[in-house]
């Protein structure tokens, strides 16, 4: 049961943490209205939460108005801690690798204790992979941008590294009970972000591309922004947790620990979770007083709305504040003062001495630890000193339970609400930055135009495009501050406050100097052709990950096709294999053809397709089913809308093409989202995330083509116009000679890496689906068939566990009747007008009890019933499977005494020789298969070089800049430790109506980064804290 407290007609949940925030803060979110000067202002607030580290670094915690998952900034003075925090290293072809190798590290270090010996064999073949990369950093940073057969050479080791690694993992899964796991899951994805991997065409790779920083200054401070690194990814950011108690000796979360590698448990584990979760909904529903958060929006007349959110919760727990000496430490935790303590060396010596103490009694260790006797168990509290005070260290279930904040209480109609209301406020943002980019991309265009016309003409004096516009004072139009060269109060633009910013407080950005470079054509060409291979690479992604799956759904593939295209040639061959039984099938599978298309061609594809997913879902149905339930459970709103466009961008495609739509069959809807699917994601994602996608780009393609045209018709006759016929028309016409030769070259080398592009399809998409992922099914499944004959014991073993499994669910005696039933009071306060109230009121009394009543009728009832014949059935299968699972194993176990040490070991070593000879014909062919693909991608380098000049490559290159970085998202800026004076919002708004929190209630941090003379003193800062952060 959780503890709620009831402030200003509000119930809060109580969240018990060890050790509360050093300080915290609310900033409000700023939006501009519609209809007045500051429409389309935006700017989200959050509500941060900051602990204090060892080493005077800094960790801020990010609730976000706008975002489902917190973000962490890590301020370190460190940078050897950067290189173990997760994330892409999307500038370098090695760390990247490196990176994606090490999640399983940082998995493995968690699993359940002790770990068994292939767990072990596997962590140590990981560091050994990594170790070996690391080797070919200072090699990957020698090679220059346009030395394209040594990047080549490159990319060849690193994925020969891989695939040894890989071939090892196998040798290690020769064993019934072990499988390559999701080792191999992390080994394919980095061997295939280093296949597609796209070298700089512009910057060598430096050491900060690697996240390197070693070689900065050692006065620098390291801002590590999660936002940047792994996004939203809850996994990533549990990951990121753990690496942080391990680099600083936080107390490990329980809740990150003891990670389930079978996934049968895993399965078991998220079922529970699953029920669990749902029985807190169904409390949450019946609640009368939920928890909600308390927001005041206060609008002001220039047109600018503040909403100030504040937390749900409330923090309870140790205040993170420094402390004279380790025993006050200790008295807050114990809440009382005790002299009953003892110095000890070890760990073991201190668990002693306390074994027959009294609760309250403590041990002091030499390693900064305290070991605390409280309620019968032993706390350990890891603490630190600076400037003389002692401060306790967060445990690591503190960071996780405030990680999980961001969803607490936001349910599947919560969660749907706020993401369909996202998405349809996407629209007017899409829209408006489509066409301001447009705008800004044709002005361009412009200017280009006109500088072509001028060149090479000295008597005309360009206007200078690099001089900056006059700074304006209009501090009543935000947008001219964030976007343009408005003042801020204190005199400054917004560049120049971010720069003094990051100048007076060293903060370096952890991130890539160079970002990656982008796609060298986006002509529609390449861009179909990225496409075609994005789509098919779900069907090669989803059969290398699982060989033997891969090849059965290929072969379930074969039957459906074949059963509606050449029936009569698939009983034949069926029979010749001896698979009689398959026959039968063929008919059943023609009419679920026919019922899902009309045409020979349609029903071949939709029967091979949906056989094919049968099988890939069937095989990995555990997995399925939890990605699925979380995916419906954490994006329910997202989904809907993907599958709504999907069909609805089907059904048009039809209606568009009449003759797909003859083709469409019975129940057209499947046909329709599957005509759709690619194309409504597109669509979510380009309003939901505008950029230069597929859309923007193509309309910058077609508006660069024309630019071109007009260049080479207009572009004379404009030069006559200003220079006159000889100066003028003459001039452009030698100038054209110039371009289309250059357009030319552009076009033969865009045509010629197209169909070099193509060529490397059968090496890569082709060979995998026919040849590789049948070599490695087949291999592997007789390997793993005849591991599982030669072992008769380890099953029987297994068998005998299930048998013996503890009762863990009282299926029937936890049976209760849903909370739900009742009747709920239909009126309320629905609107602020008394007579639309009124209205509501009414149509609530004409609604509601109707509802009611078929609720308590009809549709709980049905639940109840359903849920009780489940454990009713559960019940009774329970001692029937442990019956049949004891004999079974007790047979298998007495029969592999003799079996496993006789021909047993034949069939373990003909496992063991099948899969080392299968490895190392498959590295011999992957070697092949790379060299030529290194002399494609060569050729396609230096066909670009020949085509594209130098000047043309650096203008569509950038480095980056911890400025951009601030100024791309100004409440990056904000979230920067800063005294008031510097404070964004304050210099933005800059109106006495608006306030914040006082120093006093809420410490900044300059001074742990620059002690000054007029900074609060540690007695000071410890009554700010007490009094002011009590949440």
């Amino acid at each position: 049961m959780v503890e709620t407290k009831v402030r200003r007609k509000h119930s809060q949940p109580v969240i018990p943490l060890q050790v509360k925030p050093h300080a915290h803060q609310g900033v409000p979110t700023i939006t501009g209205s519609a209809i007045s000067h500051q429409a389309g202002t935006v700017l989200y607030g959050y509500y941060s939460m900051d602990y204090k580290l060892p080493g005077n670094d800094y960790l801020r915690i990010f609730a976000n108005h706008n975002k489902k998952n917190i973000q962490l900034f890590l301020l370190t003075h460190d940078p050897e801690k950067l290189k173990r925090l997760p994330g892409a290293r999307p500038a370098s072809l090695v760390a990247d690798a490196m990176s994606n190798i090490n999640l399983y590290r940082i998995r493995s270090d968690h699993y359940e204790k002790p770990r068994s010996l292939e767990q072990d064999a596997k962590y140590q073949l990981a560091t050994n992979c990594i170790t070996q990369l690391a080797q070919l950093l200072s090699q990957e940073r020698e090679l220059a941008s346009n030395d394209w057969e040594g990047q080549e050479t490159l990319r060849t080791k690193v994925i020969a590294i891989i695939d040894k690694c890989l071939g090892k993992n196998l040798l290690i899964a020769i064993h019934p009970t072990v499988s390559a796991g999701y080792f191999d899951t992390l080994l394919y994805e980095a061997r295939k972000k280093v296949q597609h991997f796209q070298f700089n065409r512009m910057y060598p790779v430096c050491r900060l591309d690697q996240l390197d920083f070693s070689k900065q200054h050692d006065a620098e401070v390291f801002v590590w922004d999660s936002e940047l690194h792994i996004g939203q990814d809850e996994e990533a950011l549990n990951h990121v947790i753990r690496v942080i108690c391990q680099e600083y000796g936080l107390t490990p979360a329980p809740s990150l620990s003891n990670i389930i590698a079978n996934r049968f448990e895993r399965l078991q584990w998220f079922l529970r979770k699953l029920w669990l979760d749902g029985r807190d909904w169904v409390e949450h529903l019946r609640n009368p007083r939920n928890a909600t958060h308390i927001s005041e929006t206060e609008t002001r007349a220039d047109g600018l709305s503040i909403t100030k959110i504040k937390p749900y919760y409330l923090l309870d727990g140790v205040a993170q504040i420094g402390y004279s000496k380790p025993e006050d430490i200790v008295a807050a935790f114990s809440r009382s003062h005790t002299r009953n303590h003892h110095k000890a060396a070890s760990m073991e010596e201190a668990l002693h001495w306390l074994g027959d103490r009294p609760n309250g009694s403590w041990v002091e260790l030499l390693e900064k630890q305290l070991v605390l006797r409280l309620h019968d168990e032993m706390l350990i509290i890891n603490y630190f000193e600076e400037q003389g005070l002692f401060y306790p260290l967060p445990f690591g279930e503190d960071l996780y339970k405030l990680s999980q904040l961001g969803k607490h209480h936001l349910y599947l109609p919560e969660r749907a609400s706020l993401q369909l209301k996202a998405f349809f406020s996407r629209f007017p943002i899409f829209f408006r930055n489509l066409f301001s980019n447009i705008r800004q991309f044709t002005t361009t265009l412009y200017k280009e135009f006109f500088n072509y016309v001028h060149a090479n003409h000295d008597d005309v004096k360009l206007p200078n495009q690099d001089e900056k516009p006059s700074k304006s004072h209009r501090l009543s139009y935000l947008q001219e501050v964030l976007y343009a060269q408005g003042i801020l109060s204190n005199g400054q633009t917004l560049e120049e406050f971010v720069q003094t910013q990051l100048r007076k407080n060293h903060y370096v950005i952890v991130r890539e100097a160079h970002p990656p470079s982008p796609p060298p054509y986006d002509n529609p060409f390449h861009r179909s052709l990225e496409i075609l291979r994005h789509i098919g690479g779900f069907f090669v992604d989803t059969s290398e990950k699982n060989p033997i799956l891969g090849t059965l759904a290929m072969a379930a593939y074969a039957y459906g096709a074949g059963a509606v295209i050449a029936p009569e040639a698939l009983t034949s061959i069926l029979v010749k294999l001896h698979l009689n039984g398959l026959i039968h099938g063929i008919e059943p599978t023609q009419a679920l053809a026919k019922w899902m298309s009309h045409g020979t061609t349609s029903e071949a594809i939709s029967a091979a397709v949906t056989y094919w997913q049968a099988i890939v879902v069937g095989g990995d149905l555990d997995q399925f089913f939890i990605k699925a339930v979380d995916l419906l459970k954490e994006k329910p709103a997202e989904v809907a809308i993907v599958v709504a466009l999907a069909i609805s961008l089907g059904y048009g495609l039809c209606k568009t093409i009449p003759r797909l739509g003859k083709e469409m069959g019975e129940f057209p809807y499947i046909n329709y989202a599957a005509l759709g699917a690619k194309g409504g994601a597109a669509i979510y994602d380009t309003v939901m995330h505008p950029g230069d996608d597929w859309l923007l780009g193509s309309i910058k393609w077609f508006l660069k083509g024309a630019l071109t045209l007009v260049k080479l018709i207009a572009g004379p006759f404009v030069e006559a116009y200003f220079y006159g016929y000889r100066s003028g028309f003459i001039s452009g016409w030698k100038k054209n000679s110039k371009l289309l030769v250059k357009t030319g070259k552009q076009f033969a080398a865009a045509v010629a890496d197209f169909f070099l592009s193509l060529a490397t399809v059968p090496l890569l998409e082709l060979s995998s689906l026919l040849i590789h992922v049948p070599f490695r099914g087949i291999t592997k499944l007789v390997s793993k068939a005849l591991v599982i004959a030669g072992h008769w014991q380890i099953i029987g073993e297994m068998l005998t566990q299930f048998a013996n499994r503890p009762s863990s669910w009282g299926y029937l005696p936890g049976f209760r009747l849903s909370p739900l039933y009742g009747f709920s009071n239909p009126f309320g306060k629905y609107a602020e007008n008394k007579l639309a109230n009124v209205c509501l009121n009414l149509l609530g009394l004409l609604v509601f009890p109707p509802l009611a009543v078929i609720k308590n009728v009809l549709l709980l009832p049905v639940l109840d019933l359903i849920a009780f014949f489940v454990r009713l059935t559960f019940t009774l299968l329970d001692p029937i499977s442990r019956v049949v699972a004891y004999i079974l194993g007790s047979t298998l176990w007495t029969g592999g005494m003799i079996w496993d040490n006789s021909l047993g070991r034949v069939l373990q070593f003909t496992a063991y020789i099948i899969t080392l000879s299968s490895n190392a014909l498959d590295n011999f062919a992957g070697h092949l298969k790379q060299s030529a693909l290194a002399k494609i991608q060569t050729h396609r380098r230096s066909l670009y070089h020949w085509a594209f000049s130098d000047d043309e490559e650096r203008a569509f290159h950038k480095m980056n800049t911890d400025t951009d970085y601030c100024q791309a998202d100004p409440m990056r800026s904000e979230r920067l430790p800063h005294t008031s004076t510097k404070c964004l919002l304050q210099n933005l708004l800059s109106s006495s109506s608006v306030t914040f929190a006082a120093t006093e209630e809420n410490p900044k941090h300059t001074s742990l980064f620059h002690p000054k003379k007029d900074d609060p003193s540690p007695t000071h800062l410890q009554e700010e804290v007490t009094v002011g952060n009590a949440l």
